[in-house]
């Protein structure tokens, strides 16, 4: 009698050793190998500062082609151009449990919170286009394991090339036109044209700031109206073409002002096919077709990280897009026949297809690529 519940006590923690050895190794919910499932694809949490401004619709689009083409789920959230939505969003992407956030701060003051939502929530997460202060991005590669990184478009150097662009022209006495003063994008644009401008030799008469761009034809008419010797107009993003263009022509300035404009998109590329706009840059959506490979990086076990073990902070460089290349630009950004980035190029960028992926990979992809290499990559050239 005494063997039997001797061996029955046994039986008894056999089982629930066995039963605790089972539950360890199927609750690692933390694992980031094992939140895709089996299929390896992940749901991936993406939003944009707003909807139906062509170029912020295409930071958007661009990170779902990315996603989708490497065969992953998007959840795509707008912030409807207001900062307690936009962080509202990432703690709504976070309580859907994503696998991971791809996040535009636009409202750049939001960059610390969005950081501890997605710590709090174990979820690695990347900034792309809107990033922020680099302060604060310092801070999250410095304490926040599941900060992926941050990539943008170089802002400063995108106003120099206008710039140079213009004086090259023969222009020599410009206005500038864009968004909210503290929008870093406008910023950075405003002070990199005018150190260069000024530096050629060229003058800065004007610059106008626009809550949004409903007001750029009132405020590009009162600038343009009190400097009709302006020889050029630097527009900070295509947004502000439409009422650019509307003030010249009630101004009757067509024959004596030249356009320029940084961030073309598809309605200012075609301005520019036809001569109404003299040239511009582009380059700031590449930034969002690299983003989400970071965080599906570290989906996959594999963070990227610099020389300094830390998560990279990386900036694309603009390209010049005028009346000779324009026509190419249109067919691989705005066509169905091409893309900005193949399946081939972003595979080399992602661990599952390509295990010896590392940071220097991103370093020498963003130092290389322009309109010619995307052509290249699509057979167009």
């Amino acid at each position: 009698m005494k063997t039997s519940k001797v061996i029955a006590l046994l039986l008894a923690v056999l089982m629930v050793l066995s039963l605790a050895a089972c539950g360890s190794s199927g609750e690692k919910k933390d694992d980031a190998a094992d939140k895709g499932g089996s299929s390896g694809s992940y749901t991936i949490g993406i939003n944009t500062w707003g909807s139906g401004v062509p170029v912020l619709d295409m930071f958007g689009d661009a990170k779902q082609y990315t996603l989708e083409t490497l065969g992953h789920k998007v959840n795509r959230m707008s912030d409807d151009f207001n900062g307690e939505k936009e962080l509202q969003n990432a703690q709504n992407m976070c309580a859907a449990g994503v696998d991971g956030i791809v996040f535009q701060a636009a409202a750049v003051s939001t960059v610390p919170q969005v950081g501890k939502e997605c710590a709090n929530a174990k979820i690695p997460f990347a900034f792309d286009v809107f990033v922020g202060e680099n302060p604060d991005l310092q801070a999250l590669a410095d304490s926040n394991e599941y900060y992926c990184g941050a990539i943008d478009l170089d802002m400063v150097s995108d106003g120099a090339a206008i710039a140079e662009m213009a004086y090259g022209n023969g222009c020599r006495k410009a206005v500038m036109i864009g968004g909210n003063i503290g929008d870093n994008n406008m910023d950075q644009r405003s002070q990199g044209f005018t150190q260069k401008f000024t530096e050629l030799g060229g003058t800065v008469l004007a610059e106008a700031r626009c809550t949004d761009n409903s007001e750029c034809a009132t405020k590009a008419l009162d600038m343009l109206s009190a400097n009709k010797d302006a020889d050029c107009i630097y527009c900070f993003v295509g947004d502000y073409i439409e009422g650019s263009l509307t003030a010249i022509g009630n101004l009757n300035m067509k024959d004596s002002i030249q356009v320029y404009v940084s961030c073309v998109d598809e309605g200012t590329a075609k301005y520019i096919q036809q001569g109404v706009v003299m040239g511009g840059n582009d380059g700031i959506s590449l930034a969002s077709y690299i983003s989400s490979t970071l965080v599906l990086n570290y989906l996959a076990g594999h963070k990227i990280v610099d020389a300094n073990g830390k998560a990279p902070r990386l900036s694309t460089s603009p390209f010049r897009v005028d009346q000779n290349n324009v026509d190419n630009y249109l067919k691989v950004f705005f066509s169905d026949s091409a893309a900005p980035f193949t399946k081939e190029m972003l595979e080399k960028l992602v661990y599952t297809t390509n295990p010896d992926v590392g940071y220097q990979d991103y370093v020498d992809l963003i130092n290389n690529i322009n309109l010619d290499y995307m052509l290249e990559a699509n057979g167009l050239k």
